[in-house]
């Protein structure tokens, strides 16, 4: 039996004991109230009886004839019977009301409706109407002195009746408060004897004791009491039972509902692995177990590489299941005494003791590397994917856990900056990279709000005439503690935190609005972010700098990188085309660098193609390199298609460029990145460079 179904007995069995206990309550109030009613029974009967009896004895007094020959009735004092009668004959008993209260009397009422009417609706209803039976009556005066006796008992045994204290008492009652009063007979089952007291004039002149067998009347009203207490029983276990059974149903779905949170609060709602908050709670316990045992304990920070491509090529769902997949092989290939947890997206976490040594975690590391490796059959795709690993070895004293979770992170960090599908251990000096890349981070931002960023302005030149064509504007960033920043470090920074945003639209502004000051002839080259695709519509940032500016469009080049079109292609394909359409250059930085494609060249509108300075460094003493940049210029000339080279800084490589008829060149030799673009740039090209050309 579940723990719900024990739950759910003991709630009905508890609502069902409690209607019965009502019942009972019930039966014991109402025979209570039963024995009042009867009484009331009998006071009605008793008061019908009497105005009966007096009018009988006074016809019997008046016509002596009438006297009955049976023994029905004995008149002991003719006499004073007579005197008292004779006080106004025409005044009938008066009794104003019993002597029980209004709430008994009213569940008189109800046990005559229960009973179908067999005791009487009202006082003045007729002896027969009431199912108490008079078995003998007397007539007494106010002392108690009998005058007359009649019914079925024996004169010895009523006065015998009579005689008890306790008739007496009600005798006594019933004269002094001029009221019905009922006593019942000592040892007599539903034996009552009933005084009905006749005033005339404001006074009592004589009294009626009635004696009356109830038992009938008990019998009914105890038959009645039965039926009403089975069937109320009845609809109180029904009436409860019906509840009790709704009730328990609801709280058992509150219970579910409730251990529902309870489990989704402690687990991952996609694996059923362990959540953050949990692995952290297990991860305290393992600290504090081995800080006791002296003994080491091993945290993994492991995700997926290249995970995002799952998604953006087959979907989420088969994202999903290739994460439900990768939890189950995770559970196979740890240990019993390992935990491992979904931290959130593909990325996971493993708390592992009984670590002796490194080696232990490093071979741990290896199998879950190569699980995690294998191909996966998902959704009828085969998927191929690797994971990283960061390993942080604890516990550490006087270090809160949250430190080895830090730690494992930025160890991950660095094996998928390593080449991915491998694992690294946590170093010191890693922590203090990433304390520098936040202070960085801080430092750009307010560079960025302050405007303590500059630009730089490199020329580029033609091979044939050795005539100038424009620049290309380079951001710059001059730290007031670090000195000079280089762009490759502070670039990818602006790009992770979004900040490439703020610091693009300012560049492409900025240069443009320097620009104005060139000769007409004179081009501008800005290099664009595939950060800046993700997250802004450039086509409506470039259209609005050129109108805020006043430039011409066909002045303007913009330089995108491989990167930038891997993204999303019909996206940056239309994006190109309507800035092409636009009259704005489009120009390929850093060709062969990247996933280069020749189909690039024949589906984006490219007008340039930058060859990057890595093939340059080499040019000429390197036979691969030579013929792969010659290939490139052929390439353009076929496409026409303008070739620039980067990075020229010797004289021998400018005249191979030149020999195979490269377009354009920048660097050094040429002209090194200036803020300020000098009135005449050719004075500032070296005589040799200027021959060359």
């Amino acid at each position: 039996m579940s723990e719900f179904d024990t739950r759910d007995r003991w709630i009905m069995l508890g609502l069902v004991a409690l209607g019965l206990f009502t019942v009972m309550a019930a039966v014991l109030s109402g025979r209570s109230a039963i024995d009042y009613a009867l009484e009331v029974e009998a006071a009605d009967a008793a008061k019908a009886w009497g105005t009966e009896t007096d009018k009988r004895l006074r016809r019997i007094l008046e016509e002596p004839e009438a006297v009955p020959t049976d023994d029905s009735l004995q008149i002991l004092q003719p006499e004073a019977l007579r005197q008292r009668l004779a006080r106004g004959t025409d005044e009938a008993p008066s009794v104003p009301k019993a002597s029980v209260g209004e709430s008994h009397q009213m569940f008189a009422e109800r046990i005559r409706w229960l009973t179908g009417g067999l005791f009487a609706a009202d006082t003045g209803g007729s002896s027969d109407d009431y199912v108490s039976k008079m078995d003998g009556f007397a007539v007494l005066t106010p002392r108690g002195e009998t005058l007359a006796v009649g019914g079925r008992v024996a004169p010895g045994a009523l006065s015998g009746k009579l005689e008890t204290e306790t008739a007496k008492t009600a005798l006594a009652e019933a004269v002094a408060q001029q009221k019905v009063a009922v006593s019942a007979v000592p040892d007599q089952d539903r034996d009552s004897l009933v005084f009905v007291p006749v005033t005339q004039g404001g006074n009592v002149s004589h009294v009626y004791a009635f004696d009356i067998d109830q038992s009938a009347a008990a019998a009914l009203t105890n038959l009645a009491l039965v039926v009403v207490t089975v069937t109320t029983s009845l609809l109180i276990v029904m009436g409860f039972s019906v509840p009790a059974a709704i009730a328990s149903r609801r709280i058992r779905e509150r219970w579910q509902a409730e251990d529902k949170i309870r489990y989704l609060a402690m687990h991952d709602s996609l694996t059923g692995l362990p959540n953050r908050l949990q692995l952290r709670h297990h991860l305290e316990q393992a600290v504090a177990r081995a800080k006791r045992h002296d003994t080491k304990i091993a945290v993994f920070g492991l995700d997926l590489d290249r995970f995002k491509n799952v998604n953006d090529t087959l979907g989420h769902a088969t994202g999903d299941a290739l994460l439900e997949e990768v939890a189950a092989r995770l559970v196979e290939t740890l240990r019993e005494s390992d935990v491992v947890g979904r931290m959130g997206g593909d990325e996971f976490a493993i708390v592992a003791e009984q670590i002796t040594a490194p080696e232990d975690a490093m071979n741990l590391a290896r199998r879950v590397c190569g699980a995690l490796g294998a191909p996966y059959n998902v959704n009828g795709h085969e998927i191929i994917t690797s994971a990283s690993v960061g390993i942080a070895l604890g516990p550490l004293p006087d270090q809160p856990v949250e430190i080895l979770m830090k730690n494992a992170d930025l160890a991950l960090y660095r094996a998928k900056q390593d080449g991915r599908n491998t694992f690294r251990f946590f170093e010191p000096a890693m922590d203090a990279a990433l304390q520098r890349r936040r202070r960085l981070e801080h430092d750009l931002r307010n560079a960025i709000r302050k405007h303590q960023l500059y630009l730089d302005y490199q020329p580029q030149f033609g091979l044939s005439h050795g005539d100038l064509t424009g620049y290309e504007a380079l951001v710059r960033w001059w730290h007031p503690v670090e000195g000079e920043i280089p762009p490759s470090t502070f670039l990818p920074i602006a790009e992770e935190t979004g900040l490439i945003v703020p610091l693009g639209e300012w560049i492409l502004k900025t240069a443009c609005t320097y620009a104005l000051g060139w000769p007409p002839e004179t081009k501008l080259a800005v290099n664009l972010s595939p950060a800046q695709f993700k997250t802004q519509d450039v086509y409506a940032l470039v259209r609005r700098v050129l109108m805020e500016t006043g430039l011409e469009p066909e002045r303007l080049e913009l330089e995108i990188t491989e990167g930038t079109i891997l993204q999303n292609t019909d996206a940056v394909i239309e994006t190109l085309t309507k800035l092409d359409q636009l009259g704005v250059s489009i120009a390929m930085d850093d060709f062969g660098t990247g996933y280069s494609s020749l189909s690039y060249l024949t589906r984006f509108p490219v007008k340039k193609i930058k060859i990057d300075r890595s093939f340059i460094d080499t040019l000429g003493s390197n036979p691969q390199t030579s013929a792969i940049v010659s290939s490139i210029v052929g390439l353009g000339q076929s496409l026409d298609v303008t070739i620039t080279a980067e990075g020229v800084e010797t004289e021998g490589q400018a005249a191979m460029l030149k020999h195979w008829g490269c377009d354009q060149v920048q660097g050094y030799y040429y002209g090194r990145p200036e803020a300020e673009v000098p009135s005449d740039p050719l004075e500032d090209i070296p005589l040799d460079a200027a021959e060359v050309a």
